[in-house]
């Protein structure tokens, strides 16, 4: 007999998949359209965008087979209309949004465990998470997390074992069959993911080489950050499937200064065959290690430029290339998938264990 279909009810103080296409946002989708198609039934509960109109109270749409509710107002009250509704097994939620608060997340968390439903968090950053479930990591049934650095960091903060799952992106969406563009690629161009380095690369050292900037979910303009308008640099919005990107790339650059979480451009563009060059920093030891040219004084912009004139030498262009395609054989969305669902029917565990013993008959 098979197992028991599992009832997942994806809920947090955030928006989805299309509206927002942030690397967190599109592994949550991914792997929740995963989880569907393995056979779980899966919602997804969480607040309208904040550019939505006023009087849009409800929104309810489907999304790569996946039902999705996003409310602007109420989200206590209908999150608690929707577990009646569903009756979930488990909850998974995440990255809140920009506008929620820790208050937000334990009314949230409270509310769920008074449901008698257990709780599992995907952290795909610290600073925008943790702080925010403080209080309540105690009430939570599970933490994933998205490397191992980051299993190593909640370790340290919070002395809480985290399981790895790492946000593996599906190979069909972004396997655009080998590189072939002239473009040095810059994903999410602002200042903790590298600007600087990348803007002195630019408009100084390589003058005459096409960079293409490819914003993310914020568009750093308009939240004050200035953009170089030099002559080789091209800027592009992202889009979900970037597939076209890495047919217009020759060398994906990741010059992170901070601790990166994971880094999931870089297997994508191990999947489209293109060298990455990155800073030896967080996670991306992880999603590069051995694939890719990591930079150990990855603040030095001349590092950088030696890196990315080497890789014009074809018999090294070859070596890294081939050494990123090994590296990406490592990481299977498939084991991911079965990783994850592993750690949601064992906290689902938990909801039957405390059933069981609510249910027993006094001896």
């Amino acid at each position: 007999m098979g197992a028991r279909k599992l009832k997942l009810l994806v809920a947090h103080h955030r928006w989805w998949y299309p509206t927002s296409v942030s690397g967190a946002d599109i592994a949550n989708h991914e792997f929740a359209r995963r989880l569907l198609a393995k056979g779980l039934e899966v919602r997804v509960f969480g607040i309208s965008p904040p550019e939505a109109e006023i009087r849009v109270r409800q929104r309810d749409y489907v999304a790569d087979g996946l039902p999705v509710c996003l409310v602007t107002t109420d989200f206590i009250r209908r999150l608690s209309e929707t577990v009646r509704e569903l009756e979930p097994d488990v909850v998974l939620t995440s990255c809140p949004g920009p506008s929620c608060g820790a208050d937000d997340v334990t009314r949230m968390v409270e509310t769920l465990c008074r449901l008698g439903l257990p709780i599992v968090l995907y952290v795909h950053d610290i600073d925008g998470t943790l702080p925010l479930f403080e209080e309540v990591k105690d009430r939570l049934a599970a933490v994933i997390t998205n490397s191992s650095f980051m299993a190593a960091r909640i370790r340290e903060l919070w002395a809480v074992e985290a399981d790895v799952v790492y946000p593996v992106p599906d190979r069909e969406a972004v396997d655009a069959g080998g590189a072939g563009g002239p473009f040095v690629t810059f994903f999410n161009p602002l200042p903790h993911k590298g600007l600087a380095v990348a803007h002195n690369l630019v408009t100084r050292r390589f003058p005459d080489r096409p960079f293409l900037f490819v914003e993310g979910f914020i568009d750093p303009e308009s939240h004050g950050i200035a953009l170089s308008r030099s002559g080789n640099l091209v800027h592009a919005r992202r889009s979900p499937n970037v597939a076209a990107i890495y047919r217009m790339t020759r060398t994906l650059i990741v010059p992170s200064q901070w601790e990166e979480p994971f880094g999931r451009v870089a297997l994508e563009a191990m999947y489209n065959r293109v060298p990455v060059v990155a800073s030896r920093t967080g996670g991306l030891l992880e999603s590069v290690g051995d694939g890719g040219v990591l930079i150990d004084d990855f603040g030095n912009v001349q590092r950088w430029v030696e890196a990315i004139e080497r890789l014009d030498d074809p018999a090294h262009r070859k070596e890294i290339v081939a050494a990123g395609v090994r590296h990406a054989t490592l990481f299977s969305a498939e084991e991911e998938t079965k990783k994850l669902i592993a750690v949601l029917r064992r906290a689902a565990g938990t909801k039957r264990r405390r059933r069981r013993r609510t249910e027993s008959p006094v001896a």
